[in-house]
């Protein structure tokens, strides 16, 4: 489903990779270690 959005919008190549970095990018996914100084930062703008 988002690949196929994505690729409305002009992205020619949306593979798990782009996907991944594109949920990254829009705060979806918080890749923060628990240990690393950002994690609950992060965590915290989520729950916004």
């Amino acid at each position: 489903a988002m690949a196929k959005a994505l690729k409305k919008r002009g992205f020619n190549f949306c593979g798990p990779v782009i996907c991944y970095a594109f949920m990254q990018a829009v705060g979806m996914v918080n890749d923060h270690q628990t240990t690393c100084f950002r994690h609950a930062q992060v965590r915290a703008m989520a729950r916004r």
